[in-house]
């Protein structure tokens, strides 16, 4: 009788546990929008724009973009971030380019990141073999400020169905004063 009252909490476990675990985490709305649309039209708004650019020449840039359905005329608007990065295999440079999205309910928590925890701390410094990081989790993207002594980096990594790319990121020292031009850019499409 124990065993089986042990087995049959063991198999139940196992199964809670790998129904869990087989959830893949979802994409944004907004990627899962244009994926489910036999016919879509993305209409890019790229007056309202900021840019960030790396010293090796790499860009990435957040500006609203609305996306419709053609056939059913459903229409969704959101952040959209295109990153272009460059990588090395075998000593040769090759470009890699994505875009993601940030929905726009996800927009209110990064501009109240923003707010609260990185521009208070843009001329922040941390004390010797010190550091200190701020993250930002949307569904498609990371973001993060890192403050080591004086020195200030923002990185940008993408996710596909909550698996973060390690490989392809973008990041920033020299444009973390650039940071301001996001959170007016992210309140303007708000």
């Amino acid at each position: 009788m124990k065993f089986k009252k042990l087995l049959s909490t063991f198999l139940l476990l196992s199964i809670v546990t790998l129904n869990y675990a087989q959830k893949p985490k979802q994409n944004s709305e907004t990627r899962q929008f244009i994926e489910n649309a036999e016919i879509t039209q993305i209409n890019k708004d790229w007056n309202v724009k900021a840019e960030f650019r790396s010293g090796l020449g790499e860009v990435l840039s957040f500006f609203p973009v609305e996306a419709i359905d053609l056939k059913s005329t459903n229409k969704v608007k959101s952040l959209q971030m295109d990153m272009t990065v460059i990588y090395q295999i075998a000593g040769r440079n090759y470009n890699y380019f994505k875009s993601s999205w940030i929905d726009l309910n996800e927009v209110d928590e990064f501009i109240t990141f923003i707010e609260q925890y990185v521009i208070p701390n843009l001329k922040d410094k941390t004390e010797r073999k010190q550091s200190t990081t701020y993250i930002f989790n949307s569904r498609e993207i990371t973001f993060s400020f890192y403050i080591e002594k004086n020195a200030r980096r923002i990185s940008i990594y993408l996710k596909d169905n909550g698996i973060t790319d390690n490989e392809h990121y973008f990041w920033t020292e020299s444009q973390v004063n650039k940071i301001p031009e996001l959170l007016t850019m992210l309140k303007e499409i708000k």
